[in-house]
């Protein structure tokens, strides 16, 4: 497969990522308009919920996203791959499950 499927809610657009890319860099290639700020793990402005498939948080131990969230299916897309298609829903700011 030369690249996986990946639908962002809520605009609905669907971007083509590539194997062990960051989600957030395949968006941008592709020019789509994402909420997005410090791109290492640390502002979470781009916090999404898994709805389908699985994507996995890339360096998790060192990023600002708590084990719960984690365990909820929450991933930051700055760090963050995909190894099937997925569906992802943006999560509001403010909106943190703690550890």
């Amino acid at each position: 497969m030369s690249e996986y499927r990946v639908k962002l809610l809520p605009s609905d657009e669907t971007i083509g990522v590539r194997p062990n890319e960051l989600i957030l860099e395949a968006a941008l290639r592709q020019g789509t308009d994402v909420v997005y700020s410090c791109r290492n793990g640390t502002c979470r402005s781009c916090i999404h919920q898994v709805v389908e498939g699985t994507v996995v948080q890339e360096d998790a131990e060192y990023c600002m996203i708590s084990p719960q969230e984690l365990a909820d299916n929450r991933r930051l897309i700055c760090l963050a791959t995909v190894r099937s298609d997925a569906v992802l829903e943006k999560v509001k700011p403010g909106k943190r499950l703690n550890a």
